[in-house]
């Protein structure tokens, strides 16, 4: 069993979009970032793969600019978390105005909500949804164990979490999902939406421990976002 991810990187806030296959051609999609769409199904396209479902982690805007285009090309559902569609509906609500940004019309209705303990297949190969609150209340990941590696929006970073400088951000909610994912392996690979991957070892060092306070200790910023996000 083997999977292959592919990173495409767009937007303002260089946020990463995943194209995950196996070799029998089996595809999901998780994030779209704007400008992705056609770049991810020429992608798949070149590689013979079938995209079969569209993920997005979180109902930030970078994350799901160009989803419903992706839908329109490939004719794959799209899921997200239940919570998520408030603010899937009006990309407007999402995020911190960003400068020279105009988030425009965007608008995603998902096919289908997932939630922990669901199960996202691609072929011989199931990823676990994880419920990821903190950065944003309907944030969700996607962990395959066999394989050790995680698909974890903007929950983790090397050397720290997502932005609590965010609406709806939650400092007690990003706690419990950082203790949540310090559980899982250390050798579990962390493709995350912004920036480089890590793995869950070399991030031991800085996950917290249940008695800390993020509110008081709050001392990582994701790196694109902390730059050009302001509040209005």
């Amino acid at each position: 069993m083997t999977l292959t991810i592919r990173t495409f990187t767009g937007g303002p806030l260089e946020t990463h979009g995943f194209l995950v296959f196996d070799r029998a051609g089996r595809a999901i999609v998780v994030d779209v970032p704007p400008g992705q769409a056609e770049p991810i199904a020429a992608g798949a396209k070149s590689i013979g793969a079938t995209i079969g479902q569209i993920v997005i982690t979180h109902p930030h805007w970078d994350h799901f600019a160009d989803a419903a285009s992706l839908r329109e090309l490939t004719g794959a559902p799209i899921a997200a978390h239940p919570g998520a569609e408030p603010r899937l509906r009006d990309a407007r609500t999402s995020l911190f105005p960003v400068d020279g940004v105009d988030f425009g019309p965007a608008s995603l209705l998902p096919d289908r909500g997932i939630d922990e303990g669901d199960v996202v297949d691609l072929g011989d190969s199931q990823f676990q949804v994880l419920f990821t609150p903190g950065h944003e209340p309907a944030h969700i990941a996607l962990f395959e164990a066999r394989l050790d590696f995680l698909l974890s929006g903007d929950v983790i970073f090397p050397g720290g979490h997502g932005t609590l400088d965010v609406p709806s951000a939650d400092a007690g909610q990003m706690r419990d999902s950082l203790l949540k994912l310090a559980a899982l392996p250390g050798r579990t690979v962390v493709y995350n939406g912004h920036g480089r991957t890590t793995t869950l070892r070399q991030e031991r060092h800085w996950l917290p421990k249940p008695d800390v306070d993020l509110a008081q200790a709050d001392r990582v910023r994701m790196p694109a976002e902390s730059q050009q996000l302001r509040k209005s």
